[in-house]
């Protein structure tokens, strides 16, 4: 017995696995078979879900020291430890944890910048929710002086990023 597709004024579009088009509004696709939408967060999913196994030596990633390595390193506990072994191997192993701490210190400063920039938004406000929902009107708060602060704090941020960026700070262990 033969399949009759009808539509409404519109024909019928035969799609294989891995199109993708457009269609009211949305982008869409097939995988496995399956029509769905193409998420615009579907990049960031695909990095932040740890896969069931490592793309790089295909092992099973269950244990916890392999999640936590997929979302720093993008690879599993055992592979980062061999590219560690071979870095070892090779004698760069110096610039290499170097460059990891280099790393993580301007993390740390841009995670501050952002932290120190959204205290000098929330100063400014006269108004503030406590803990426990109540809304306090704040009078007189010298508002001037915290973002005068708090924009002298990101200033030195900016430029100790710019030190670490440029190579000119040590690494102090």
């Amino acid at each position: 017995m033969k399949k009759t597709h009808v539509t409404k004024g519109k024909k019928h579009i035969q799609r294989n696995e891995g199109d993708q088009w457009e269609e009211n509004g949305r982008l869409w696709t097939i995988k496995n078979g399956i029509k769905r939408t193409v998420s615009k967060l579907e990049e960031a999913r695909k990095k932040i879900l740890t896969p069931l196994a490592c793309p790089d030596c295909g092992k099973a990633m269950k244990h916890h020291l392999d999640i936590k390595m997929w979302k720093i390193n993008q690879t599993c506990f055992d592979c980062l430890v061999n590219m560690e072994q071979e870095i070892r191997r090779l004698g760069k192993w110096e610039e290499y944890e170097k460059k990891k701490v280099l790393s993580n210190a301007k993390s740390f400063l841009h995670a501050m910048k952002a932290e120190l920039g959204e205290y000098a938004e929330d100063s400014m406000q006269s108004s503030h929710v406590t803990e426990d929902g109540k809304v306090e009107k704040w009078q007189n708060a010298d508002n001037k002086v915290i973002k005068e602060y708090i924009d002298k704090e990101i200033s030195n941020l900016e430029n100790t990023i710019n030190e670490f960026e440029s190579g000119e700070e040590g690494v102090n262990t």
